[in-house]
């Protein structure tokens, strides 16, 4: 079904930009779940609790180490709002590739706080106004803070979204502060578990 991610016992999941610890998906994985973490930290630094995770060093833009839907969901939480210029759709095109479905949460453009900044509809403000918040407020330290804002944060439209991730759903999550993107096709283990 579109619109929701199924899941079942045993299911294999891919988290692209899992980070150093758990806190945004495996600590609240189902245990039975074979969850394979990729992030740019080197591996001494990522240490998650689940007991079925393992850690792969490598860049979304390339998952070329994985076939071609070799996961029944894909998961991203929080790591495509950094992802910006050509690598932002290698990402898109590479979560489509190697998994049957995919669940990518992002901040909403139009967040009554923004999470990020906890700033009101930040995401929708013009750039000139953002960069004067962040100067303003301390939001980030000193100019080298504009350059990190530039280079890794953007707030994408639902059009846009809709558009690199063909087919799928949006889903504004309970706070107002994030969106689901869900897609995908269901797996053969899928098609068995729904009879």
């Amino acid at each position: 079904m579109m619109g929701s991610v199924k899941t079942w016992e045993g299911m294999s999941i891919l988290d692209v930009g899992c980070g150093i610890d758990g806190r945004s998906f495996s600590d609240y994985a189902d245990p039975s779940w074979l969850i394979t973490g990729v992030d740019l930290h080197a591996p001494t630094a990522v240490s998650h609790r689940h007991p079925r995770f393992r850690y792969l060093q490598c860049n979304a833009t390339d998952l070329s180490a994985f076939g071609d839907k070799a996961f029944d969901l894909v998961v991203s939480v929080g790591m495509l709002e950094h992802v910006i210029g050509p690598d932002y759709l290698l990402v898109c095109k590479e979560i489509q590739r190697v998994g049957c479905q995919f669940l990518v949460v992002v901040p909403y453009k139009w967040a009554w706080i923004e999470p990020h900044f906890g700033i009101p509809f930040f995401g929708a403000l013009p750039y000139t106004l953002q960069v004067q918040l962040i100067r303003r407020f301390k939001l980030l330290p000193s100019d080298e803070g504009i350059q990190y804002f530039d280079n890794y944060f953007r707030w994408r439209s639902n059009a846009t979204y809709l558009r690199d991730f063909p087919g799928s759903r949006i889903r504004l999550l309970p706070l107002g502060d994030t969106i689901a993107i869900v897609g995908g096709k269901k797996s053969a283990k899928l098609e068995l578990s729904a009879r």
